[in-house]
């Protein structure tokens, strides 16, 4: 049997290939020159992008020589995993921190990113897209002619209303962009994001996202291997438990109550002013109004009924253009942009990061659980050892996967906008 494909410890990884191609078709295998991979992928952001950290004793940048048109091809797997697996080429845009290391070596870094972003950057459209808003995001997904001429899969959510606007020489991205700041899926909700993963481009609504089946929990405790007898003497390691195991963990912010006012996640309030019906209109919406109309990683939301906010805090201002195309009514966000700002806040409002023994499996967009213990119990009478404010169910809104010969390492951007506990019912 082949030994690289047998798992022995958490953070396994087979290095299989990492080859340069230049655009006149020469190549060369660079995997012994490979000191550290790192692969990063975002929730918010339209590629897959990477850094690839070299030590060359072959004088690589005058052999290709490297000017900006060589491209990257990966192979890489975890053992025992079907879906463990890159194969994939990007292209190489960027060198920098070029250092000698004596007389015959150097060390530098690679930057490297999905090809299509290079379809984007060469890419500019003039014209006119109306239609439902996910059958425009199709089209500059795949279309050859006025979009990113996609070929890798391809995920988009349906939504519920169209939209109509003039591209003026924007590029497929930020037509997307523009696509998504309007859309709203089917239970109204205006939470939709672009982003690729490993496996596809996705134009999908974050509350589609909440409701996945949770992919894996991780736990931060003291375990290190299972016990095999009562008197805890014998002790075997056990692969899946260690990948469950948080490494380390930190909370940039626990809460930030001034921002979250300001940011407009508890309420806002809207004036409209429209150009060709001259109607002026003003809106409020508040946050909590509309909780249980929409799905959520967690039970309960972020903030008790106690909590002081105020519409006025968040006020913007949307223009409106009601029959601005023939045929065609108020083409403009004004009917959902205070649910997008809230909900987005609202995402925003709770992080914490964590590192992992790293899979390739991983990806952005997952849904996993958490949970963390607490310090000590509140009394001697709580027996909930559980911290219900950090545990609960997150989004990996971004992933650093760090590869070396040795090991494979994920670090981990976890979201959520909601909690495991009703704070109404906190004494």
């Amino acid at each position: 049997m082949d030994t690289s494909q047998q798992i022995v410890k958490a953070g396994d990884i087979n290095i299989e290939q990492i080859q340069i191609t230049t655009a006149q078709g020469f190549y060369q295998d660079i995997t012994n020159q490979v000191m550290g991979l790192q692969i990063f992928e975002d929730l918010f952001a339209p590629f897959i992008t990477g850094t690839i950290e070299i030590r060359d004793a072959l004088d690589l940048l005058n052999v290709f020589p490297f000017n900006g048109e060589e491209y990257l091809e990966l192979k890489l797997s975890t053992p025992s995993l079907e879906e463990g697996r890159i194969d994939e080429k990007f292209y190489i845009y960027k060198m920098s921190n070029r250092n000698m290391v004596g007389d015959r070596a150097t060390i530098y870094t690679l930057h490297f990113i999905s090809t299509y972003a290079i379809v984007d950057l060469n890419k500019k459209i003039s014209k006119t897209f109306g239609g439902k808003c996910s059958d425009i995001a199709r089209q500059l997904i795949t279309d050859k002619t006025h979009g990113l001429e996609v070929t890798k899969n391809v995920i988009i959510e349906e939504t519920s209303n169209a939209t109509k606007y003039i591209s003026n020489f924007w590029s497929p991205v930020k037509n997307i962009n523009n696509v998504v700041e309007v859309s709203v899926n089917q239970s109204g909700a205006g939470s939709y994001v672009f982003y690729e993963d490993r496996y596809s481009f996705n134009f999908v609504s974050l509350e589609s996202l909440y409701t996945k089946v949770v992919f894996q929990s991780f736990v931060y405790d003291n375990y290190v291997r299972d016990k095999t007898n009562s008197n805890d003497t014998q002790t075997v390691k056990n692969v899946t438990e260690d990948y469950k195991r948080i490494r380390s963990i930190s909370v940039p912010t626990v809460y930030d109550y001034i921002e979250r006012v300001r940011s407009g996640m508890f309420a806002s309030r809207m004036y409209t002013y429209d150009y060709t019906t001259k109607r002026f209109e003003n809106k409020n919406y508040n946050s909590l109004d509309h909780f249980k109309d929409q799905n959520h990683l967690n039970d309960y939301p972020l903030i008790s009924n106690k909590a002081l906010y105020s519409e006025q805090a968040f006020m913007i201002k949307v223009p409106k253009y009601y029959g601005n195309f023939m045929n065609f009514g108020d083409s403009t966000n004004a009917n959902s942009i205070q649910n997008r700002i809230s909900l987005l806040s609202q995402i925003d409002a709770n992080k914490i990061e964590i590192v992992v023994p790293g899979r390739l499996d991983y990806t952005v967009g997952l849904k996993i659980d958490i949970i963390l213990y607490k310090i000590e119990p509140n009394t001697k009478e709580d027996t909930e050892v559980v911290d219900e404010m950090l545990s609960g169910s997150y989004l990996i809104s971004s992933i650093n996967h760090y590869i070396n010969r040795n090991a494979h390492e994920c670090t981990f951007e976890l979201i959520k906008e909601s909690l495991i506990v009703d704070l109404n019912r906190i004494k």
